[in-house]
């Protein structure tokens, strides 16, 4: 943050700030960042006269389901699925067997992976012949060791990442003469090996995790596979080719950068931050910025911000090892602030990005002001922005010392610098301003990697899908042509719904027709009419299971009623598809 003490007035500070903050309760809609359970088949509560063959779930999004992930339990408590859950008719669609015909109220217990490498679960119901007693059976939650590994892992690696992507940054830019020292050269070694022990850590941990295992699995060859099918799996992977080859620039980095001039430590900059970038993706692609609204604006955003991360609190580390006095003469070097100062450069620039992309980011994954308080991913994002407030107060000190130990420009064009003679009290206060602040970026990188497993406040604050209700009167003609229809649409959004129509007669109890057809049109589009295979499974009641609606959009669905041989006639509702 010494950025901010150069380049920012507290008004100035305040006023970003403020925007920033509003940025996040503009705008609404949805977001699928954790997938969305759509329906089910049977559905939440239904009662069918026979056993279905397969129980299948279909989500918003693609997601991994593993053998276990969809078990169904009878209505004595004993499992009667044939333990083999797999994808039905396309990604996002999954389904188990069922083996049992009994009557009674089955629990289907589920928990898959979704597209931004996120476990979710759930439970529901449905009854064959009748609903009756049941056991429910325990779902499983998850290791709470193995999430809190899962975390460790998570937070190292982005405290790895800035180590190694800021400590190179301050090399290149602000110091090159640094690289000769030791501990410098530490901090690099440190953040790559870092890095490349909780990628390898999460590689796996992600199994245990998403399939709610314990730490026994952590080297289950099946649980690993399952791994790297998943988007989350493919990127660590290629994470770690990208740190091979950032192991070969660091000894490349230590053994040359000495011998180069300021066009050579312009070509190693060049081909670290290409490493870098190729890094920051491996995150992108497989977190929250690569679901939900306007993925191809998140994804680079993303990676933006993950880069102005590393280069501005990875440098504040390096910058707090440089600052410290040197053993045999207790002051430190004469290029010291020199390269404050160009630091202070390069942090501002970090500064303005991160406000910018963290404001889109916050917008994106919020969504509105009252998720701040109602959901998880809020209230973590409050905590994050109340640490970042105690990073501005940090902030004010280093301006106060910058203020103090700046030299004033002699002649025209002259660039405004600190000043060589500065004291080692001096420049003992400021190591202390900065690794306060350094601290805090440290808190704030804990909290962003539970950010990152939350829960987005878009998804969770989202109504969910639900069915739709409609009556129609109809009259054939003819005797007894009179009645009314009520149709109902479950989930009502694109992809397979169950559409259900009850007739029955003006005094409102359920009757037969000699004949019931019905079929959908998008008329906006003039796609269709799509039949609807009705069936009839009660007195007066039609149903038609896995009808597929290929859009969202307002439909007609036109049914034809027929009471007689010569009696018949069409009537019409609209059906809102999500």
């Amino acid at each position: 943050m010494l950025a901010l003490a150069l380049m920012l007035r507290t008004r100035v500070a305040a006023v970003v700030c403020a925007v920033a903050l509003a940025l996040v309760g503009i705008g609404a809609g949805s977001a699928e960042a954790h997938a969305a359970l759509i329906s089910t088949d049977p559905g939440q509560g239904a009662v069918v006269t026979t056993a279905p063959a397969t129980v299948s779930l279909s989500f918003g999004e693609p997601v991994v389901v593993s053998d276990s992930g969809v078990r169904v339990f009878g209505p004595d408590g004993a499992r009667v699925d044939t333990g083999h859950a797999t994808h039905l008719d396309r990604s996002s669609t999954v389904g188990v067997g069922l083996r049992s015909t009994q009557q009674g109220t089955y629990t289907v217990s589920w928990r898959v992976i979704s597209a931004d490498s996120h476990p979710v679960a759930g439970a529901f119901t449905f009854s064959v012949g009748h609903p009756s007693a049941s056991r429910a059976a325990a779902q499983s939650t998850g290791s709470r060791t193995v999430g809190a590994f899962y975390w460790i892992a998570r937070a190292a690696a982005f405290a790895s990442f800035a180590l190694l992507v800021g400590s190179i940054a301050f090399v290149l830019l602000c110091l090159p003469a640094a690289l000769a020292r030791r501990d410098v050269r530490q901090i690099m070694l440190v953040g790559w090996a870092g890095l490349l022990a909780a990628t390898m850590a999460s590689l796996l941990l992600q199994g245990p995790y998403g399939d709610g295992l314990g730490l026994d699995h952590l080297f289950d060859a099946e649980v690993f596979a399952a791994t790297q099918e998943i988007p989350l799996g493919t990127a660590l992977t290629a994470r770690l080719m990208v740190l091979a080859l950032t192991g070969g620039y660091l000894v490349l980095l230590c053994a040359w950068l000495g011998h180069f001039g300021r066009r050579g430590r312009a070509w190693f900059g060049a081909l670290g931050g290409g490493l870098a970038l190729g890094l920051a993706t491996t995150w992108a692609a497989a977190d929250h910025a690569a679901v939900g609204i306007q993925p191809a604006l998140a994804l680079p955003v993303d990676v933006i911000h993950l880069l102005a991360m590393g280069v501005w609190l990875g440098g504040l580390v390096t910058l707090v090892i440089v600052l410290r006095p040197d053993r045999a003469s207790r002051k430190t070097g004469p290029e010291v602030p020199a390269a404050v100062y160009r630091f202070s450069s390069t942090a501002t620039g970090s500064v303005a990005i991160l406000i910018g992309t963290g404001s889109y980011q916050s917008w994106r994954q919020l969504g509105s002001w009252a998720a701040f308080g109602s959901t998880s991913y809020g209230r973590l994002l409050l905590v994050k922005l109340g640490i970042v407030a105690l990073l501005l107060g940090a902030a004010a000190l280093s301006r106060r010392w910058v203020i103090q130990h700046r030299r004033a420009p002699v002649g025209v064009g002259a660039a405004t610098r600190l000043s060589p003679a500065v004291s080692a009290p001096a420049i003992s206060t400021l190591r202390r301003n900065v690794l306060r602040e350094a601290a805090l970026g440290a808190l704030v990188l804990g909290v962003t990697a539970l950010l990152v497993n939350a829960e987005p406040g878009r998804t969770a604050t989202a109504a969910p899908p639900g069915p739709t209700h409609h009556i129609v009167s109809y009259d054939t003609g003819g005797p007894g042509g009179q009645g009314q229809l009520t149709v109902d649409v479950d989930p009502a959004v694109s992809g397979p719904n169950m559409i259900s129509i009850t007739v029955a007669d003006p005094a409102g109890h359920p009757h037969d027709v000699a004949e019931l057809n019905a079929g959908l049109t998008l008329i906006a589009r003039q796609l269709g009419p799509l039949p609807v295979p009705l069936q009839r499974t009660a007195p007066g009641y039609y149903t038609a299971r896995g009808v597929q609606i290929p859009g969202d959009g307002t439909w007609q669905l036109t049914a034809t009623v027929r009471t007689s041989d010569i009696d018949a006639t069409p009537v019409t509702t609209p059906i809102v598809i999500r």
